[in-house]
């Protein structure tokens, strides 16, 4: 029925005169994908595409992305729809949980958590759905392929080891930044404004400003009412881009400008310690979910285009 409502959309006459705001990149099954969430989910990797200065090139790369993107998004949709026919659910307390473990994780409350979020321009809500969505992967990718993700005790020993040699490269690090806000698709020159603005930043605290004060003065969100404090972070937990920068600093040092989709940062290492690997059995749970995730990111593919394969897909792209 919701494919024909579809199909009977398209068909209807246009208004005179009415502009066209939205489209179906694909179907699948009785699902669709729209155009908007094409762009939206292709928006990060767009901004180094519109940066190329052969036309041809650069359209050449954008539809290569787009399609990318679409195809990301085909995957996750059969996904949710093989969830649903197997009736799989996730509780609200499931979601409460996971946020907690991360929090005890990283040793942060409420508050820490809060000034994460908004240095990632996230809501607590859109936190809790992103959540939601992983451990529905998760679970639906468990149930479809649980003989194939088996670990043994000797599997966790061993990656416990190059766990215990890659040591010496963790690292913790307690950060604060100033966030100069800007759309993915922000204009050229807006973009370009926003990066002499972090440059100039940038040379005003080399010269002997105070951080704290210049992120109360020119950031955005709750973290600049506190200096542009962030506070502490290990690897994976931040964007991939702010973290590249931060995690090659050292303490006290500043840098950017670094984009990400929701502007340009300014970024400094207020402090930096080593971290030692915790016992084996202190680090069983973590050890396991690690190795899950690295066997589910090798079978994942495989089941998807098994997936694709069996479904009625339509690109309109």
């Amino acid at each position: 029925m919701r494919r024909l409502l579809v199909l009977l959309a398209l068909c209807a006459p246009a208004v005179a005169g009415a502009r066209v705001i939205e489209r179906i990149a694909a179907l699948v099954n009785e699902d669709v994908v729209m155009l908007s969430e094409v762009e939206e989910h292709a928006a990060p990797v767009m901004r180094q595409v519109e940066a190329i200065p052969d036309p041809v090139l650069r359209e050449q790369q954008r539809e290569k992305q787009m399609r990318r993107a679409l195809d990301d998004l085909v995957g996750q949709r059969l996904i949710t729809q093989e969830a649903n026919r197997r009736n799989l659910k996730i509780a609200d307390k499931d979601v409460a949980e996971h946020i907690d473990r991360v929090k005890a994780q990283q040793g942060w409350d409420d508050e820490q958590l809060g000034l994460y979020l908004s240095g990632q321009g996230m809501t607590l809500d859109e936190l809790k759905k992103q959540v939601r969505d992983q451990l529905m992967r998760t679970k639906v990718i468990r149930s479809a392929l649980a003989d194939k993700l088996q670990i043994s005790d000797s599997d966790l020993q061993e990656h416990y080891r190059t766990r215990k040699s890659r040591a010496k490269d963790e690292a913790e690090i307690e950060a604060a930044h100033i966030l100069l806000p800007l759309a993915p698709d922000a204009d050229p020159t807006d973009e370009a404004a926003s990066r002499q603005k972090a440059e100039e930043l940038i040379g005003r605290m080399r010269a002997g400003e105070d951080f704290g004060e210049l992120a109360k003065q020119y950031g955005t969100g709750p973290a600049a009412a506190h200096g542009g404090y962030l506070g502490s972070f290990r690897r994976g937990s931040l964007d991939p881009a702010l973290e590249q920068a931060l995690f090659g600093l050292d303490a006290g040092q500043v840098g950017g400008p670094v984009r990400t989709r929701f502007g340009v940062h300014v970024v400094k290492v207020i402090a930096k310690k080593a971290v030692e690997p915790p016992a084996f059995e202190a680090m069983k749970p973590q050890l396991q979910q690690e190795l899950f995730e690295q066997r589910m990111e090798s079978e994942v593919g495989r089941w998807v285009e098994e997936l694709k394969r069996k479904a009625f897909i339509e690109v309109r792209l």
